[in-house]
């Protein structure tokens, strides 16, 4: 009897496993650091906010210039939308189910430290003001 066909069938299933069994562990462990990373993020952008949001009750600074030619309100307002668009709730869970694309979805998380990042330095200005 001929068993070509039963044994290329066999060794292409065996070769799927095979490959899968050593792409997958490599492949949680990238999500797992990706969502970690979006999440650090996500806190970091909500305690800015927060910060800011403090800092304009207690100084009643809504109207006053903060930096780039934007007020302390307006630059609150950008800081949420910013968060809203690229570190909201929805988006890590749909992270969470699907990450297909972990190299894309990590340069735009990459990005988006280095904008808060920025912000950080905006808002540590706002800290050495209020214990000067």
């Amino acid at each position: 009897m001929n068993f070509l066909p039963e044994t290329i069938i066999a060794f292409v299933v065996l070769a799927g496993i095979i490959i899968y069994t050593i792409t997958a562990k490599a492949y949680r462990k990238r999500k797992v650091k990706l969502l970690a990373k979006y999440r650090q993020a996500r806190t970091k952008s909500i305690q800015y906010q927060d910060t800011l949001s403090a800092y304009i009750l207690k100084h009643n600074a809504q109207h006053e210039a903060f930096v780039q030619g934007a007020t302390y309100g307006e630059y609150l307002k950008q800081l949420q939308k910013h968060h809203i668009k690229n570190l909201s709730e929805k988006g890590y869970q749909r992270l969470r189910r699907s990450p297909v694309l972990i190299k894309q979805n990590l340069k735009k998380l990459e990005r988006e430290e280095a904008w808060l990042k920025e912000a950080g330095k905006h808002l540590s200005m706002l800290r050495e003001k209020e214990t000067a």
